[in-house]
């Protein structure tokens, strides 16, 4: 994308009328503006970026092996492409003209890019895109209706060479000739336009969709009952469980099964696989919805609110993992997409989580 477009973007010209007058979002809270409505404050470099992201999501559709981000001065008109063949650029490839003004894109906005692929090809190796796709929050209807008509959008193309604008007189005599041919050998089905509700409809369903739009995510976490054998990935927790269980109510709770035998620790173990598992259906519905790491970084927010408990001094570890399971759901945290859903089992749970991975101990020293 060049300076020339950013010349026309909505970071310095008049917002569409669709958008309302720009707000703060305060720190730690989501975004109010819809998804429609936000894209118009955004810079050409993040429309280009949001652009890749949703090509990528097309690999499936199209067979794409790749796509990259070719934007600049020197693009040749190819913003975002995405490559069909090992010949790349050589081969069969998609090429997504990436537009962010605040009005709509014309086909007078249009014509001058289309003749970069011409000339891209006849001064490089490169061959004709097999589509080229502008991609713009809005597009214009006389645009629009050009486009699916591929017979007048070459005839308006052609007649467009013919005339006198900066563009085409920056064309040499020869260049000029020469992108007029391989025009009119051209089947001009190859250009296309998307609309805005087609790219959010399809970038909703990707995982990039809560962060990029500061949303709240979708749906909530399916339920993960424990499952009647302990598993391998339960069994640090399980263990230092075992450890306070011991130390409580006697040197006879050896094992799991044991515990769920006692008439004490029986009902308080099955509470804490419930937990346990409540904790990871969170985890496993962050990792499929939200981009990054955002179950970690509320468990590094969780581990810092409760290591201070946990290192108090106390009678004995029953006490001290009841004071950390009843700190977890007293403590405020803030700044997580998650916590709509992070309810009382789900902290406690996560508290068995950090102990699975000796973060946080029961026993000091483990019990005896």
């Amino acid at each position: 994308m060049s300076q020339d477009d950013g010349q026309k973007s909505a970071s310095s010209v008049s917002v569409s009328q669709y958008v309302p007058p720009p707000s703060v979002v305060p720190h730690n809270q989501f975004d109010t503006r819809t998804p429609l409505q936000q894209v118009f404050y955004w810079t050409p470099d993040q429309w280009e970026q949001f652009t890749c992201e949703w090509v990528r999501m097309r690999r499936s559709e199209f067979g794409y092996l790749g796509v990259e981000v070719l934007g600049g001065t020197n693009d040749r008109g190819a913003d975002v492409v995405a490559f069909m063949s090992e010949q790349r650029l050589n081969g069969v490839w998609h090429c997504y003209q990436c537009k962010h003004y605040a009005d709509d894109l014309t086909l007078d906005d249009a014509l001058p890019e289309m003749i970069k692929p011409f000339v891209a090809t006849l001064e490089t190796s490169r061959t004709l895109p097999a589509r080229y796709i502008f991609v713009a929050p809005k597009i214009h209807p006389r645009l629009k209706d050009m486009v699916l008509t591929p017979a007048a959008l070459k005839d308006r193309f052609l007649t467009y060479l013919d005339g006198r604008t900066k563009p085409v007189a920056a064309l040499s005599p020869q260049t000029r000739t020469a992108v007029r041919a391989l025009a009119q050998s051209t089947d001009f089905s190859m250009f296309w336009t998307v609309n805005l509700d087609e790219v959010l409809e399809l970038y909703s369903k990707s995982p990039l969709f809560s962060s990029r739009f500061n949303l709240p995510p979708t749906g909530k976490p399916r339920k993960l009952l424990p499952p009647p054998e302990p598993q391998v990935n339960e069994a640090r927790y399980l263990q230092q469980l075992l450890d306070v269980y011991q130390e409580r109510f006697g040197e006879d709770i050896a094992t799991v099964q044991h515990a769920f035998e006692h008439p004490h620790s029986g009902e308080h173990l099955g509470r804490q696989r419930v937990a346990f598992f409540d904790a990871e259906a969170l985890r496993m519905y962050a990792r499929e919805s939200i981009a990054g790491d955002t179950y970690e970084e509320l468990q590094d927010d969780v581990l810092t609110n409760l290591i201070e408990v946990a290192a108090i001094d106390y009678p004995s570890g029953w006490d001290r993992l009841q004071q950390v399971l009843k700190a977890s759901g007293q403590m405020t945290l803030t700044g997580s997409p998650l916590l709509h859903l992070f309810r009382n089992s789900q902290r406690q749970g996560m508290c068995h989580q950090l102990a699975n991975v000796d973060k946080l101990h029961w026993c000091k020293g483990g019990c005896q």
